[in-house]
Formats: structure tokens, sequence, C-alpha cells
């Protein structure tokens, strides 16, 4: 078994630095378990397996204790990968630092990362490179550069990034670690990208702080944005992005801790007025005061992600869409504890209904409520909104606003009226949900929950599949879902394993 995972481990090193034109390649084991990764069959001479042991890559698919509530260190200065328990820490490559996360680039109506039309020039900054600093390799950077940066601090280090088509990486092992350490470019953020086409993998963004309080991360301002396997944490805002009509930004398999202020207005990612966002296998957790993701986006997909307060987390909505649009929230674990600022775990148009095309798809998500009470999802939408196959645990209100609600698990609230208005139907009100060990956020399903076989197949919704194909993998990333017929309410497949 160690001796396929090491292997699957180079293939997704590979996958990292190839073309974005790749397909998904999925590997099935004996014991059922299912991994999926993108992979440009160009890329692969050859394929072996050697013996495991001090020489295998460590890695980080296998499956590790869920009892973990802060999985990733918050250190403003944690140099690198952040320890995470019961996962080994990658000692070669930086790709094994990743589970693995398949392409982005079906079903047609979710964008795929642009293609990038490199130059063939590779700038390196670090210690003995060519460039001492990232802001210095910006400087030199020309139209589809690859920019790598060594794993280490990089401190006070903030940049403009103006050229179009970087791929920008950081290499040897960890994250590349950008501490503001009280600097910012343009009084705005660690690096503002006011070039198109920017790809940012494998770095890390800490102690972002302006004077006007909303100092990010990273300030998005150009068209188009694809974040992979980023850390962003202490900052007053983990990602900020500007309108921009034309723009779709990808933010897949990345963690935001500890962001926010105590003013509530800024939030782990706001995203304003653009075309697409995709938010996908990536963690928010112990976010202050504001929300975990806060898209005005035409349309917004939260898919397969982990969000969560834990017993000190203080956010306020898990997603707003602040002005609606078409939005596809499936698959998430979402857990709102007992001193979140706000009762709504989703929030539709809670700002007015102003964006095109007002549709929302709550399906097959896990959502439990740790304070005294809340509201799952709530819409001020006139247009359609779907509810269906989430576990529902905690004492809180289902639905507040129209829409429709199909079988979903209901344990914890009293018992609705309106369960079976607009059509809906095949709800549950259960006792227990029968979560493996929720006391230790372990959220899978036990043999015999009323959650298995409990969903239903809605088919697609304006060119997009409803039925999750993935779950989210701990710490990062995606893994593929088995299929089950019936389908299996929550966001974790039970057993994963097709039946």
């Amino acid at each position: 078994m160690n001796r396929i995972l090491a292997a699957l481990s180079v293939l997704l090193a590979l996958a990292l630095v190839a073309a974005p034109s790749i397909a998904d390649m999925t590997v099935k084991l004996k014991d059922g378990r299912v991994f999926t990764l993108p992979i440009n069959p160009g890329d692969v001479d050859s394929m072996s397996f050697g013996p495991s042991g001090a020489g295998a890559a460590p890695s980080a698919m296998a499956a590790p204790p869920a009892a973990t509530p802060t999985p990733f260190a918050t250190s403003p200065r944690s140099n690198g990968v952040a320890p995470i328990p019961g996962v080994s820490t990658p000692s070669t490559t930086t790709a094994t630092a990743m589970s693995p996360a398949p392409s982005l680039a079906a079903p047609s109506s979710m964008p795929a990362p642009p293609a990038q039309k490199g130059s063939g020039r590779v700038l390196r900054v670090g210690q003995g490179k060519d460039y001492k600093s990232p802001s210095a390799a910006f400087a030199a950077a020309q139209k589809g550069d690859t920019i790598e940066i060594d794993t280490g601090n990089y401190i006070g280090d903030t940049a403009i990034i103006k050229a179009d088509n970087l791929t920008i990486r950081g290499v040897g092992g960890g994250r590349a670690h950008l501490d503001a350490d009280g600097e910012s470019a343009n009084g705005k953020a660690i690096w503002v990208t006011t070039g198109n086409n920017t790809r940012i993998e494998n770095i890390e963004f800490s102690g972002a702080k302006v004077g006007d309080g909303n100092g990010a991360g990273i300030r998005a301002e150009g068209v188009n944005l694809t974040l992979f396997n980023c850390f962003f944490h202490d900052n007053q805002e983990g990602i900020l992005a500007g309108d921009n009509p034309e723009s779709d930004i990808i933010i897949d398999s990345s963690a935001f801790v500890h962001n926010g202020t105590q003013t509530g207005q800024v939030h782990g990612i706001y995203i304003n007025h653009i075309r697409t966002l995709v938010v996908r296998g990536s963690v928010f957790q112990l976010n202050t005061i504001g929300h975990h993701i806060k898209s005005r986006a035409d349309v917004t997909y939260v898919l397969y992600n982990r969000i969560a307060d834990f017993a000190d987390g203080t956010a306020s909505y898990d997603v707003d869409l602040s002005n609606g649009g078409r939005a596809y929230i499936i698959g998430n674990m979402i857990e709102k504890g007992p001193k979140a600022d706000n009762f709504n775990f989703i929030a539709m148009a809670m700002e007015g209904p102003t964006n095109p095309n007002q549709e929302l798809y709550v399906v097959n998500n896990t959502m439990v409520l740790d304070r005294s009470s809340g509201v799952f999802v709530h819409s001020r939408s006139p247009g359609t909104v779907i509810v269906a196959n989430n576990i529902m645990s905690g004492p809180g209100d289902p639905l507040q606003g129209t829409g429709k609600m199909i079988n979903n698990i209901i344990a914890g609230a009293s018992t609705p009226s309106y369960l079976n208005d607009n059509g809906g139907g095949g709800n549950k009100i259960v006792r227990d949900v029968g979560f493996v060990d929720p006391s230790k956020f372990d959220y899978h399903l036990k043999p015999g929950s009323p959650a298995i076989g409990a969903g239903v197949d809605l088919g697609p919704a304006s060119g997009f599949k409803l039925i999750p194909d993935y779950q989210n993998l701990y710490p990062l990333g995606v893994e593929a879902r088995a299929p089950s017929t019936p389908v299996d309410a929550g966001a974790y497949r039970f057993a994963n394993v097709s039946r």
C-alpha cells in the first residue's frame, strides 16, 4: 500500500508542473479506496513500485486521525509546511504535502485554470539564486515567466505583480513564507496582482495589516487568479478581490486560518463582482468575526471544503452570497461553533438579489450547529433555492425564505411545518445522525446511520451536476467519492466504497 501511495505522490509532483490541459487519472485500491489526480500523460516517462521505507516519499493521502480541531499551525513565522498532527511532513518535494486535486476542467460550466503561455524563462529566488527576494524577481518578470521561490521566510517583502501569465510557486520541500511584518504593497496587501492569468502555488501569507483595516495576503486586481496549496493566516483579510466582470478566481486546496478583525468588515476571503469564483478542497477555520467566504460573483462554486469554528472561532456567516447569483454549495463539512458571531450558515442575497440568474443549490453538505441557535440556509432571493441531501445537526432552523427541501436529514431542530412546501419531500427528522465521533469533529457516518442511502439523485442544474463526485480529504484537497445507489446524505460517503 505505501508503495502505491508513494508512486501516486511522484505522479502528483509531475501533475503540478504539467500543462493545464490535464486529465484525471483514477487508481482504485483493493481495499475500495479510490484516488484521482490530474496528470498530463505526456509527462510520464515510466512508473515503478520501489521498496517502501526511509527512501519512500511520505504521503499525506493515508487516512489520518479525524480528531484534529486545529490542523494548521498559525505562528507568523512557521517557515514552510505547517506541522499537521497525524500527517507526515514532506521531506523531498512540495507535491507530497498535498492530496490529489482533480482537474477543474469539467464540466464546461466551471472554468479551467487559464492556459499559461510560458516564456520558457525560470526566475529563481533564494539564497545563492538569481534573486534574493520575490519582489526583485517580480520586477524583472516578463509575460509567461515562471518564478520559483525557495522555502524560507521573506520578511517585509511585499510587491505589485504586473506581468501577465506568471506562474509563481514555492519549491524546496515547504511553502515559501511571505511575512508582512508591517509592510504592504500600495497600502493594500502583501502581493497585489495587477497582471492577468496569475497562478500561485505553495505560498504562505501572514501578518498583512494596513491603516484602513483590510490588509490582505493577496489583493486580486487583474483578470484571472488561480491558487493551489496556499496558506493564509493572521491577516486582516485572506484574499480581497476587486470588481472585474471578466475574471475567474479558482482557490484549490488552500487554507485560511485566523484571518479577520473585531470590526467584522474583513473576511477569510472577500470576492467582489467577478464572473466566477471556485473554492474547492480548502480549509477555513477560526477566522474572526467576519465571514469565512464572502462572494459577490455572478457564479459561485463552494465544493468539498471544511469550514469550522471549533470552540473558539467567532466567524459570522460560513458562506455569504451577498447579492445572490447562481451558486452551488456542494459536499462541504461546515461546523458553526458556540462563539460564532452570527447564526446563519449559508446566506443568499442578504444585501439584495442584484446579481443575474438567482439560483442556489445546497446539496450533500454536513452542517453541524454547536451554537445555541442558528439557521442552516437563509435566502432573501426570489429565485430558485434547492436544499437537498444535507445533514443538518443541531438546534437550528433548516430554512428561512422560500425554497424546496428534498431528502435532508435533520437532527436537533423542532419539526418545521414547511418541509414539504414548494414540492419538497423525503426529509427525515431523526434523533441521532450517527456520526463517528462528533466530540472530536469526526462527521463521517457510522454503520446504521439514517443518512446512509437517504439522498436522491437530482441530476444537473444549469449544466452542473449536483450529486458530488468528490469529498474533502484531510488535511487539504479532495478524493473521489465512490458512487452509491441510493445516494448517502451529507458530505461523506459511508465507508467510501462502491455499492
